[in-house]
């Protein structure tokens, strides 16, 4: 077990040596998670104008869509 970074100077301040793993194939999972929640939950993207203001809401929507890839 450890934390899968990019090559970023300041991740070896930050985390032990023995846990830290360098690479894009240890940040390609979450990098991909991240791209399909934004892509079915237009309220994640940066861009646009459709996000909810309520915390609540945002809870409720991703575990909408964690159920449906879970079923799908």
């Amino acid at each position: 077990m450890g934390y899968g970074t990019d090559f970023l100077k300041i991740y070896e301040n930050l985390i032990l040596t023995v846990l830290h793993h360098h690479g894009k194939i240890f940040t390609t999972q979450i990098e991909s998670l991240n791209c399909r929640l934004r892509h079915y939950l237009a309220r994640l993207h940066h861009r646009m104008l459709c996000y909810s203001k309520s915390k609540r809401m945002l809870e409720i929507s991703l575990k909408l869509l964690i159920h449906k890839l879970n079923n799908a």
